[in-house]
């Protein structure tokens, strides 16, 4: 689609070890639009780092890919290989924000070392990169005076907004974000989360964000993906996701923190998720085995892709589950 600045369509990443294959994600397409906030909601081991990963081409050795992604309406990756014109050029196309970010600043450096590298490594000169910086950091809150300090002199937030700006000062097109308010106190979540709402409207710079906490989702994000057992479950816009949850584990994610009322009838849906059932490796719902709301069939056969308008979900009863949580 013309208005997507990403696409990535039937993409498979498995992970070879010595004696078995672990799988990472399977078969998995969406698209992002323009100058959007996309968040992918999921618990550890969901799948979200390795997707993220393999959009940016940071997968290791082992890693087995299959699939396409296109960026800005050109092939960046087709099973494997990366263009050469993306390898060359990846910070200023897909810049990245690290889980745990605050980490990736050397502490022996100043921060103005730190957008030095990042610029000459495009072949950017000192004097530029140092002008960017300049222009850059007032836009996010911290003093151009900043450029002459060390990590350790700067806070978390700090530290966390210097490394959005090394994210996002040679203006890319997309910014990627691996769980950017982890390891942060709930005011800076917060004060992290609305910065990076100023950015995708005053910049226009597009954001995909990966979280555990469908809250940070709901807050942050246009559009919603939620990853579980390296499968997309649902996906859509904001209000669909929150409002109008089709999936079991979407419902369950959103059980943990929303503020329910008498018309969300959600009420005692957490306990319903203490069902175990026996998993069936081979076939049936990724979900089957902790589903309250599975039948047979959920056993026996892996889960279409339904859509309704913009909103996707892969289940096979979904309105069955609407039915019994909203009746």
């Amino acid at each position: 689609m013309e208005d997507e600045i990403l696409q990535v369509q039937n993409l498979t990443v498995n992970y070879r070890l010595e004696d078995s294959i672990v799988k990472g994600i399977e078969n998995v397409s969406f698209g992002i639009k323009k100058s959007s906030i996309t968040a992918i909601i999921g618990e550890s081991g969901s799948g979200k780092t390795t997707l993220l990963s393999a959009i940016l081409g940071f997968l290791p050795q082992n890693a087995r890919i299959s699939g396409k992604i296109i960026f800005n309406n050109e092939k960046i990756m087709e099973n494997g290989k990366y263009s050469k014109k993306f390898r060359t050029n990846r910070w200023r196309l897909i810049s990245y924000i690290p889980q745990n970010a605050m980490s990736v600043l050397s502490p022996l450096r100043k921060i103005r070392s730190h957008f030095i590298d990042t610029a000459m490594a495009y072949n950017i000169p000192k004097e530029v990169a140092l002008n960017s910086a300049k222009e850059i950091l007032p836009q996010i809150g911290l003093d151009e005076k900043i450029l002459n300090y060390y990590p350790f002199e700067l806070s978390g937030g700090m530290k966390q907004r210097v490394v959005i700006a090394l994210a996002i000062f040679l203006r890319p097109l997309l910014t990627v974000a691996d769980e950017p308010t982890s390891a942060l106190d709930v005011i800076t979540q917060k004060k992290i989360l609305d910065l990076l709402k100023k950015i995708n409207n005053e910049l226009n710079i597009t954001f995909l964000v990966s979280t555990h906490d469908i809250s940070v989702a709901s807050y942050v994000a246009d559009e919603i993906i939620v990853l579980y057992n390296g499968h997309i479950v649902e996906r859509g816009s904001k209000e669909a996701i929150i409002n109008h949850p089709l999936h079991p584990y979407t419902l369950y994610l959103l059980s943990s923190v929303i503020s329910l009322s008498s018309k969300n009838k959600l009420i005692k849906i957490r306990e319903k998720f203490m069902v175990k059932h026996n998993i069936n490796k081979n076939r049936g719902c990724p979900f089957y085995s902790r589903c309250p709301f599975a039948t047979t069939i959920c056993s026996e056969e892996f889960p279409p892709n339904i859509r309704i308008n913009d909103h996707e979900v892969l289940c096979n009863k979904p309105f069955e589950v609407e039915k019994s949580v909203y009746t």
